[in-house]
Order: C-alpha cells, then sequence, then structure tokens
C-alpha cells in the first residue's frame, strides 16, 4: 500500500521533527579568493611556524583538505569560539586512501586534525610555501575555494531512515501498511514521492556538527573501538556544478562521487583536544 501526498507530507514533518540536529552548514563561495587565514577547502593553508609541519609516518608533507577560522567564523560551542582548525590528508601518489587506515580509522599517521588555540597573523603567504607543500593533481579538492558557514538542522538521511519511517507510518496509518519488515521506504512510495523524502530528509553535503552521511555505511557500529566518536565534527562532500561549457564538472569529489566524514568524541570536542578523530570516505 503507498502513502500518498498528505500523508508522506505528516511522516517527512515527523521525521524532521524526531531527528533534527543543530549543525553548520557550509558551501562553497566563488565570488571570494581566500587567503592563508580564511576559512576554506584546499589551497595552501595558514601554519604556526613553531610547530612541525605534519606529515605521514614515512616523511611526507600531508595536503590541506580544509580548514575553519574561527576567529572569523564567530560560531557556537561544543566547536572551538576561536583560533584556527585544520584538516589534513595524504596525497594519492603516496596512499590511494588519502590517509584513511582501514584497520585503524583513528590511526592519525595518514591525516592530521591540528586546531591553533591562536593565529600568528604576522605569518605570511611567503612564510607558508618557503615549507614546500606539494601539490596533487589527483587531490580531492581540484583547487583551493573559500566557504561560507551558516548555521542550519539536519535530520536522519535516507540512508538510515528505514527504521523510524516505519514505526511513524504504523503510528500514524495503522500495520497494515507493514506486512513485511524487511521492506524498504521505496516499497511504500510513488517515484516521486520518495525524490521528497529524501531531498527533505537528506544529511548529504558540507558541515559541521549534525548528522553524518554515507555512501555506503557507518563504520562504527562494526568497531566496539569505534562507539566513542559520537559526534559529527566535519563532512566534506562531493560537489559540483555546470562550468561555462555547459559541462558538469567536480570541484571536490571522492572516488566515484563520495563522501568523507571525520568523527570525535563530544568531550574531546568541548576540552578543543582532537587527539583522537576517526577519519572515513566512502564512494559508490
Amino acid at each position: 500500500m503507498k502513502l500518498n501526498s498528505t500523508q508522506l507530507d505528516e511522516v517527512i514533518e515527523e521525521i524532521k521533527n524526531r531527528t533534527k540536529q543543530p549543525c553548520y552548514k557550509i558551501t562553497v563561495d566563488k565570488t571570494v579568493t581566500p587567503d592563508i587565514f580564511d576559512s576554506k577547502f584546499g589551497g595552501l593553508p595558514y601554519w604556526d611556524l613553531a610547530k612541525e609541519y605534519p606529515t605521514d609516518s614515512k616523511g611526507n608533507k600531508l595536503l590541506l583538505l580544509a580548514q575553519i577560522n574561527f576567529d572569523k567564523a564567530h560560531l557556537d560551542k561544543p566547536l572551538p569560539t576561536k583560533g584556527m582548525l585544520q584538516f589534513f590528508i595524504s596525497s594519492f601518489e603516496f596512499d590511494d586512501c588519502y590517509g584513511m587506515d582501514f584497520d585503524c580509522q583513528d590511526n592519525q599517521d595518514g591525516f592530521r586534525v591540528v586546531y591553533h588555540k591562536q593565529i600568528d597573523t604576522t605569518v605570511t603567504k611567503a612564510d607558508i610555501e618557503k615549507l614546500s607543500i606539494p601539490t596533487d593533481e589527483y587531490f580531492p579538492v581540484d583547487r583551493e575555494l573559500a566557504v561560507k558557514i551558516t548555521p542550519d538542522e539536519n535530520y536522519i538521511g535516507l540512508d538510515i531512515v528505514d527504521d523510524i519511517f516505519r514505526e511513524i507510518v504504523i503510528e500514524k496509518f495503522g500495520k497494515e501498511y507493514y506486512k513485511d519488515t524487511d521492506e524498504n521506504v521505496y516499497e511504500y512510495l510513488e517515484d516521486d514521492g520518495f525524490d521528497r523524502l529524501a531531498k527533505e530528509t537528506s544529511s548529504d553535503g558540507h558541515k559541521l556538527l549534525g548528522t553524518p552521511y554515507f555512501t555506503q555505511s557507518d563504520p562504527r557500529p562494526y568497531n566496539e573501538r569505534y562507539t566513542r566518536y559520537d559526534t559529527l565534527l566535519f563532512q566534506i562532500d562531493s560537489d559540483g556544478g555546470y562550468n561555462k561549457d555547459d559541462k558538469y564538472h567536480y570541484e571536490i569529489i571522492w572516488g566515484d562521487c563520495g563522501v568523507a566524514n571525520f568523527f570525535i568524541n563530544r568531550k574531546d570536542l568541548e576540552n578543543c583536544d582532537f587527539s583522537k578523530v576517526l577519519f572515513n570516505w566512502d564512494c559508490c
């Protein structure tokens, strides 16, 4: 039995009520050319010259995936309220998984999350260029991209919505809507209804905090040690658009249109302790 449009409206509203989580949406801003101090994806990072630049276990310099300047962004706790947070990953030249360790995903040998409590604004681009940070033509971010960060909320996401969808439908419309608990959402919606549910409950995109999105599956339930990583710290999705030649171009892409997530323990985040972070990315 398929849900009609009015019934689906009720279900979507209830899903949002039960699963909404605050987050900060991150969008690419093509109108701005970022400098080393700006929040951005890719490019030349800010770096505190008093610190040792991050490398992998073989001494290869890591590349900047993203950085968030909290002095400029003015975000609320549990995120830091000042300083700079950076995400570094391995070059494809040295690691075709960009530093993700399948056997130990919180092993920061191939990636690094770095927090600078204070930003030294006397550092110059020329200072950073002297560090001889390599470039990578196969990097997920194909060029330096400025970003905007805005308050938002997101929901459970279509990839894990089946159970709560089933629960709400039975509560509202009766058990006759579900004869087989193994059936998924798609069995009970017309194509346009399924598309609307996917769009309105989506957890994809770039963000800080909120509900994670996966093209495969969440790695945390499969390893008891990973259950401590209860908070999505940062998510960066594949992203692109049509260029002037009307051809679609991905400015950010993880494998075959995948997504990357960084997870942290809530208390560690509150304490600005980024020494233990789980890095995951997957694709179709």
